[in-house]
């Protein structure tokens, strides 16, 4: 069996998946994901986005970020005139249900759509994210890129005995995740977990904070639902 700790907004793709593949997952969501509130008069975002080629490029960074991203941004009749990227197949579908086509790099990474975008699609970018963005694309783009925080993930303690009651194996999708667990867990718990995380990035940060411990920690091929769970089903 296999815990899962993403939001219940973002985890239905995981659980027909893992009905698919006969695996046993059992939610547990650590926190849930809540719309950060703008008004785009009032940042001058509206008539940004009317204005003929201000901006060339929309990305989103997270399935979130597409859902609370293209609900601020119904009213613009000119969406698609816009170059709009996903960073995933997950990101994609959100874009697709709301209507839109969307571009997407051939791995699910920052990283691969940066290079994407440089290399292909030059112009002003307009990204949206959550408040525990890397950063990597706002940096990478700089001086070319503005950024719209749209959604937040708030933590709870609802699930933490499910966890530490429950199998070994467990997904995690994003650092703040795991730091919820392990400021809030027995470390006994934390040592007899085996954590699948979402990218080598999840897997450094945990090893920088967790020097002194031996955990064992196992990297997906990349963030995807299906790759969570393929290397989860290595480890059963």
């Amino acid at each position: 069996m296999i815990i899962n700790t993403r939001p219940k907004i973002l985890s239905s793709k995981l659980n027909s998946l893992s009905y698919d593949k006969n695996l046993k997952v059992i939610n547990a969501p650590l926190s849930s994901v809540e719309s950060l509130t703008f008004n785009i008069d009032t940042i001058n975002l509206k008539s940004r986005l009317q204005e003929n080629g201000y901006y060339k490029n929309i990305i989103f960074t997270s399935q979130a970020s597409a859902i609370f991203g293209l609900a601020s941004l119904k009213e613009i009749d000119e969406m698609k005139s816009f170059n709009i990227f996903a960073v995933g197949p997950a990101t994609k579908r959100v874009i697709t249900k709301a209507g839109f086509n969307s571009l997407t790099p051939k791995e699910p990474s920052s990283k691969s759509l940066f290079s994407m975008i440089k290399k292909n699609y030059p112009g002003r970018n307009l990204l949206f994210c959550g408040e525990n963005s890397n950063k990597f694309l706002q940096k990478k783009l700089e001086g070319v890129i503005d950024e719209i925080i749209c959604y937040k993930l708030v933590y709870s303690k609802t699930n933490l005995d499910l966890i530490a009651d429950g199998p070994k194996i467990t997904l995690i999708y994003n650092f703040l995740t795991f730091l919820y667990m392990f400021e809030s867990l027995d470390l006994a718990v934390i040592k007899n977990k085996v954590f699948v995380v979402a990218s080598m990035g999840i897997k450094e940060k945990i090893l920088e904070m967790t020097t002194d411990i031996n955990l064992q920690i196992c990297v997906a091929k990349d963030p995807s639902d299906n790759s969570m769970l393929e290397r989860a089903k290595e480890i059963i």
